[in-house]
């Protein structure tokens, strides 16, 4: 994903075109960022992050986590990130930049160890906001599939992303105490499946994990996304029914900005 004029780094791969493929294989093979391991993190471009921004921009969006940040599944390329960044800029103009640092199938452990690399941490203390999708993977590796539901490696699962979240929202306050946080919950793609009650009640509660930790840190928001996807997945989401189409993030940016409370132009 590309937003021309700002500093922007991503990765570029081919996930919507893997997933048609997969898609045909089933369930399992459905969902390419739990059979493909996540990409090297982007990297940022040469210069340090404050060269990088001048004091005019004086406004920075940092996104991280995985496939929902990168895009995945928006055909204009955009993503939640690209319609975020579009309105912040019809507020604030040049003086707002977007660093999107998404990468498809990280899960909660992954992206742990990239808030540790000097780039980001230097991104990170830099941030006006921050932004985070991640959990998805997580849960949907543990889970064993909507079929055959593993509560087992599920419970197991939960737990390390409790303490994987727990640590990233430390890390980042390390670093930044003022930026707020908004983290998105998860939601189940398979809403329309047979025993879409259990994968929507193993949602749910993942969602009441994101919220516990949440609570346990300053200035963070969690931005809802489960009744979006819930009567009518199919609405929102791409053709490999998984990640959301262009309509879906446009509704996952909606909800943001309304989170972040849209602020007026000159704040």
């Amino acid at each position: 994903m590309t937003i021309k004029g700002q500093p922007l780094w991503t990765a570029v791969g081919a996930a919507a075109l893997l997933s048609f493929i997969l898609l045909a294989a089933g369930f399992a093979l459905a969902v390419i960022d739990f059979t493909h391991p996540a990409p090297p993190a982007p990297k940022p471009t040469s210069g340090t992050p404050e060269e990088r921004f001048s004091e005019k921009e004086n406004k920075v969006l940092v996104s991280l986590g995985d496939s929902l940040t990168r895009g995945t599944g928006d055909m204009s390329g955009k993503g939640y990130v690209g319609l975020v960044y579009e309105a912040m800029k019809k507020i604030y103009g040049d003086r707002v930049s977007a660093v999107n640092l998404g990468i498809n199938g990280q899960t909660s452990a992954d992206l742990a160890k990239q808030i540790r690399q000097p780039e980001v941490r230097q991104l990170l203390k830099r941030a006006t906001w921050i932004t985070i999708t991640i959990g998805g993977n997580d849960l949907f590796r543990a889970s064993g599939g909507p079929e055959q539901v593993d509560r087992v490696a599920i419970d197991e699962g939960r737990t390390s992303y409790r303490k994987n979240l727990s640590r990233i929202m430390r890390e980042i306050r390390e670093l930044n105490g003022e930026a707020p946080i908004f983290i998105y919950g998860l939601y189940n793609p398979f809403g329309d499946l047979s025993g879409q009650g259990e994968t929507s009640r193993l949602v749910m509660e993942w969602n009441e994990t994101i919220t516990e930790v949440s609570r346990q840190f300053s200035r963070v928001v969690v931005v809802p996304t489960f009744d979006l996807f819930q009567l009518d997945p199919s609405r929102y989401l791409y053709s490999d029914h998984f990640h959301p189409n262009q309509a879906g993030y446009r509704k996952m940016a909606e909800r943001l900005l309304h989170a972040m409370g849209e602020p007026e132009k000159g704040r």
